[in-house]
């Protein structure tokens, strides 16, 4: 007796039971990756500690473990691991940034000014000895300048003589007159230059000494924390004596 061949049936299903069995697949597949993604992320922001959030240039919140350099002059919040933002940073603005680079440059020069002088009287002296060559230069001007006019006024008197005479001027004469004319005006320009100068000169260590005494002392005075430096003068600001 022959055995029998053993035979697989497959039995016919309606096309919506194997829609529904492949859609039922599909969903287990989608509920395993969501589990993973639920106990994948705590488990992230536990080991990092924190997350971070910031928007880009055009406002679009990210989420990650580190920013960008490009965007971290931006606006940014850290997120505990529960969701709970414990920090958040806003950006110095450009005016908050100049008053602090203000101040450090303030400080440094005040600790420069400590340094510099044991007392005030030193102030004192460390400016004379700044004026010095400059009034040196200023004494030397003004005596060129007096030379020069005190040669104008004897060609201007030796012109009048000859004019009244109705004698013809020499030429050499004439050319001598208006070089010292161009001389005499380029000295009034120096030493009016080089009296600015000195004024400016006086005026910084001015400062300087009342900033040292503020410091020394510790002057209560709000002059003492906020000392400004003397605008410098100008030659629109201030007309020197004339000599």
């Amino acid at each position: 007796m022959k055995p029998l061949l053993s035979m697989s049936i497959e039995i016919p299903r309606p096309k919506a039971v194997k829609k529904l069995s492949k859609l039922c697949v599909q969903g287990a597949c989608l509920s395993s990756t969501l589990l993973l993604l639920v106990f994948t992320l705590p488990s992230h922001a536990q080991g990092t500690g924190k997350i971070l959030k910031w928007k880009d240039e055009k406002g679009t919140t990210h989420y990650g473990d580190r920013i960008p350099p490009q965007y971290s002059n931006r606006e940014s919040s850290t997120i505990n691991p529960q969701g709970i933002i414990i920090k958040h940073n806003v950006p110095i603005s450009t005016q908050d940034q100049a008053v602090d680079i203000a101040k450090l440059d303030q400080n440094r020069k005040d600790k420069a000014l400590l340094d510099a002088f044991t007392n005030e009287n030193e102030i004192d002296l460390a400016r004379d000895r700044n004026l010095q060559s400059d009034l040196v230069t200023l004494e030397n001007l003004q005596l060129d300048k007096s030379n020069i006019q005190k040669h104008l006024a004897e060609n201007q008197k030796l012109v009048d003589s000859l004019t009244k005479q109705k004698k013809k001027i020499p030429a050499d004469l004439s050319t001598e007159m208006a070089n010292n004319q161009v001389n005499n005006a380029k000295l009034e320009q120096l030493i009016k230059e080089r009296k600015l100068t000195i004024e400016n000169t006086r005026q910084r260590f001015d400062h300087d000494k009342q900033r040292y005494i503020a410091l020394k002392y510790h002057t209560t005075n709000n002059d003492a924390t906020a000392a400004e430096m003397p605008t410098p003068v100008s030659s629109t600001e201030k007309n020197p004596t004339k000599e």
